[in-house]
């Protein structure tokens, strides 16, 4: 019996224009017995923004599970040393193209860039501060990621020749123009496993949706695992199943319609 599932949002719920699929609001509300989780990249306050609606009747992880809330309250948070933060973002300065967007539990800080880069991170970051020094702000706020923005969708590149960073702290590739860059123990899947614990859930009670490598450690984490018929490939080697439509064709609902 599935008791909690947990769903990717770009790629994966949202459809190409971001938009959550029509009916998917009241499935959750008719589904009091089974536990929903959004799972995201994105900011908390993004997360709030889009499915108000939802705050009563879901959980959040937020910033690919570096913090999960639960009505406004913080149940897990895994925030990054302050001397890595400043380390880390001394390399990604350093990387050719790259856009830094440091993640704070308070908001998101972004030095003055292309319009480009500013139209894309307010897209994800609802609470976003315009700085002129990001090293000034390294002390101002609990960092949970530095996201790093490619206009040229390039991200799997520099990924693949990313500098070596501080110990303790990886990238992630999370599309084909952000990687985000965080303590190493955090994921979305770490971030179910320490919900799946408190809750006493068992992985095969638990169903994940993902598209993209940010989603791996999620779909590792629940039995009932789905890639996205527009997945990444190693996502879909490595989930149960693949739903037999993509996330521009109600490829999510289609599924939890039959549960």
């Amino acid at each position: 019996m599935i008791k909690l599932v947990a769903l990717d949002m770009d790629g994966t719920l949202l459809d190409s224009q971001k938009r959550a699929p029509s009916d998917f609001a009241d499935w959750v509300k008719e589904h009091d017995g089974i536990m929903t989780v959004l799972a995201s990249g994105r900011q908390y306050y993004t997360l709030e923004r889009q499915f108000d609606d939802l705050k009563d009747y879901a959980l959040f992880v937020a910033e690919n599970g570096a913090i999960v809330y639960n009505r406004d309250e913080v149940i897990y948070e895994n925030s990054m040393d302050p001397k890595a933060v400043d380390e880390t973002l001394e390399v990604i300065l350093n990387l050719p193209g790259a856009i830094p967007i440091m993640c704070g539990v308070e908001s998101a800080y972004i030095a003055e860039a292309s319009k480009e880069a500013m139209t894309e991170s307010a897209k994800y970051y609802a609470r976003l501060k315009f700085v002129k020094d990001l090293h000034e702000y390294v002390h101002k706020d609990r960092f949970l990621k530095i996201a790093v923005f490619f206009a040229g969708r390039d991200a799997e590149k520099a990924y693949n020749s990313m500098p070596k960073l501080p110990a303790g702290i990886s990238p992630l590739l999370s599309g084909d123009r952000w990687i985000d860059v965080a303590n190493d123990s955090i994921g979305k899947g770490e971030a179910i496993g320490k919900i799946r614990i408190k809750y006493g859930l068992d992985k095969e009670e638990c169903m994940a949706f993902g598209d993209y490598l940010n989603d791996m450690s999620m779909i590792l984490e629940c039995g009932q695992s789905y890639a996205m018929k527009n997945a990444h490939d190693d996502i879909k080697r490595a989930a149960r199943y693949v739903t037999e439509f993509d996330n521009d064709n109600d490829g999510v609902m289609r599924v939890l319609r039959n549960i």
